[in-house]
């Protein structure tokens, strides 16, 4: 004889719950998507240089 198993049974997810774990995958994947097509300027523009390249990093 088998011992009962005492796990309750496994629920189904609620739908509402998938569209909110497909809603937030999507979000991540797009933000990724974004993050590697802006180009990012090194350093932190305070005031005008007066040559281009020379910010503080």
């Amino acid at each position: 004889m088998s011992p009962p198993d005492s796990r309750p049974p496994r629920r189904k997810m609620p739908l509402r719950h998938k569209l909110m774990l497909a809603l937030a995958c999507e979000i991540l994947f797009v933000g990724f998507q974004q993050a590697d097509l802006r180009s990012r300027q090194t350093g932190i523009l305070i005031e005008v240089p007066a040559v281009a390249h020379h910010r503080i990093a």
